[in-house]
């Protein structure tokens, strides 16, 4: 586990030193517009990436997410492996909000399942959601 994070760290240091913006576990960070809000996520891709997630992490600041790109266009399965933190998801397909799960503890024991087929899925710090009045339909981007 030392080992990962000193790679991570290395790896961050290095991306920052050539003009990256990465994260201090080595993910690319991206603004994304979900509606009129805007989020620093980071933006995960490989199975590795995306199977980890956010698990293990003692946190997640506020204004900060994680947009997972998934493979392919199709009803997506999560969990809270390993979460230390609640969140809310935001299920998107075609540049759109296509669903919102709202509250999810840390300990949750099951699978949470997308409303409809999406393949990219942004994940902040439980509340966000209502917070920032969010609802299906609001347009999503990111750069």
């Amino acid at each position: 586990m030392l080992a990962a994070l000193l790679l991570a760290a290395l790896l961050a240091w290095t991306a920052s030193a050539a003009g990256a913006d990465l994260s201090e576990y080595g993910n690319p960070y991206l603004w994304v517009s979900v509606g009129q809000v805007k989020i620093k996520a980071e933006a995960v891709r490989t199975p590795a990436k995306l199977y980890l997630g956010l698990s293990h992490r003692p946190n997640l600041p506020a204004g900060r997410g994680m947009l997972f790109f998934m493979p392919e266009l199709q009803v997506q399965h999560f969990c809270m492996r390993g979460m230390n933190f609640p969140l809310d998801f935001i299920w998107i397909a075609h540049g759109r909000v296509a669903g919102l799960t709202r509250n999810v503890p840390a300990d949750f024991p099951g699978n949470l399942t997308s409303p409809e087929p999406v393949n990219y899925i942004l994940e902040v710090p439980a509340g966000f959601i209502d917070r920032y009045r969010l609802r299906v339909g609001d347009r999503v981007s990111w750069r």
